[in-house]
């Protein structure tokens, strides 16, 4: 063992790697529209017309190796919900670090650093030469530069947050499994669940690579029996925050294609997608007069209306279903992090252009079927939406304003086909008579239209 150990700090230490150079937005192939006037999804839109494949599904590969995939969330889409992309108690990574409100859980961040140095026999020199190498690599991936931390600061940041995460999901782990852990964040009922979410926050991230090299270290040099990898460790701590209490499928429970994630918000946001991979079923036609935003497809009541039921479906969060007039969807949890959780999955999408746009084609969806306290209320009894507090208004406000301030191509949406489909059934002859007949009658007071029909009838009797 102790051989292993020099030869792999041999290894680390012969490393050779490029300081980063300076690159522009344009090197990045990164566009960031600040008009702040704008509301609702921006819309794109190509032309001709969207040709999918069973056998090759769209892939979404970067056009350069070269890329941001950590980015500030901008001015105008913080505006919609300043709190919602700030992290409450602990800050992970350069953009939050050092600030004051999230200065308490420094001390614990560094009591897990020296809780991890006493089970694996390894220096902290060690881990500092380890980081060293992976510096550069790591600035590359922030849209900010930076230069306020010198590279001591920063190889000191990457150790002890980097640590925190790894030393977490170990205990989390054990934790699972019954065994006492002794740490006093497991004994707050409050403490996981918000560093769950901030650990999810779009700007509180590490790059993956970062994260692998320092569980990697831990496992290999560790003087306990560890091996689960990272993905399955993370995809179970941040299980509880599912949005849609769905079952983690195994596939992605024990995939080992950990590198491939940018941060832990990217492994999270995959593992909503079903594999085999959702793919377009059939044409999305250009010439359809109904583009994602409002309108884009008819509210709840209307959809009732037009003899469309909705009913719940079990299953994965993005599996929505049309079929014999039943638009079946998955079910989804509101509680207090959700609209900040969903913002953030927005935000990361909105930021990476070849990040499959999942959850802004489901919020461009809610935010048309959802018009009103009417519409919330049907997908309520429907077992569509399920809330712990609050009212309709509530889930109206938050639907609604998920989607201002989106960019969002029409070629991308997983679920066109389906929405063509019900945008099909509503032009229908039949579809269209019964919402001009329900629309009158909802009108009409029923007690006011009884009392003139009873007048009317009493008038021609008497006079006959």
């Amino acid at each position: 063992m102790g051989d292993d150990l020099l030869n792999l700090v041999d290894g680390i230490r012969s490393t050779r790697i490029e300081l980063p150079l300076k690159e522009s937005a344009k090197d990045h192939g990164i566009q960031i529209d600040d008009d702040p006037s704008r509301q609702g999804p921006l819309l794109r839109k190509k032309k001709g017309k969207l040709e999918s494949n069973l056998d090759h599904p769209k892939e979404f590969e970067p056009i350069t190796t070269k890329r941001w995939s950590i980015c500030r969330v901008p001015a105008h889409v913080r505006e919609v919900d300043e709190k919602a992309y700030d992290p409450k108690i602990v800050s992970i990574g350069p953009i939050h670090h050092n600030k004051p409100s999230l200065a308490a859980m420094e001390t614990q961040k560094l009591r897990f650093l020296n809780r991890l140095l006493q089970h694996v026999i390894l220096r902290k020199v060690d881990l500092e030469d380890a980081m060293k190498e992976l510096e550069g690599k790591t600035r590359e991936c922030y849209s900010q530069l930076f230069n306020d931390m010198d590279s001591n600061d920063f190889v000191q940041m990457m150790i002890v947050d980097s640590c925190f995460i790894v030393e977490l999901l170990r205990l989390f782990e054990m934790s699972n499994k019954g065994l006492d852990v002794e740490e006093p964040i497991f004994g707050t009922r409050w403490m996981l669940s918000i560093i769950g979410r901030d650990l999810l926050n779009l700007e509180n991230q590490l790059p993956m690579f970062v994260l692998k090299t320092m569980s990697d270290l831990v496992r290999g040099f560790s003087t306990q029996t560890i091996i689960t990898p990272l993905n399955k460790l993370a995809l179970h701590f941040f299980e509880p925050l599912r949005l849609g209490r769905d079952k983690l499928p195994n596939e992605k429970l024990n995939s080992t294609q950990d590198m491939k994630h940018q941060h832990l918000l990217d492994l999270f946001q995959s593992s909503f997608i079903p594999s085999p991979d959702i793919k377009l079923k059939k044409r999305w036609s250009s010439d359809d007069d109904k583009l994602p935003g409002k309108g884009w497809v008819n509210n709840a009541t209307k959809l009732c209306h037009a003899g469309i039921t909705l009913e719940r479906k079990s299953g994965y969060l993005l599996d929505l279903e049309f079929k014999d007039s039943v638009l079946k969807i998955p079910t989804l949890f509101l509680d207090d992090g959700t609209g900040p959780l969903l913002r953030n999955l927005l935000a990361y999408e909105q930021s990476n252009r070849y990040a499959k746009p999942y959850f802004t084609c489901l919020a461009v969806l809610l935010d048309s079927i959802v018009d009103t306290t009417n519409d919330a209320n049907i997908l309520r009894h429907a077992g569509i939406i399920k809330q712990s507090k609050g009212g309709n208004d509530e889930i109206v406000d938050l639907l609604n304003s998920l989607t201002k301030e989106l960019e969002f191509d029409i070629e991308d949406c997983y679920i066109s086909p389906e929405i063509e489909e019900i945008n099909y059934k509503c032009r229908s002859r039949k579809a269209r008579i019964r919402i001009a007949i329900r629309l009158i009658l909802s009108l009409v007071d029923p007690l006011s239209f009884l009392v003139g029909f009873i007048s009317l009838l009493v008038t021609v009797l008497l006079f006959s």
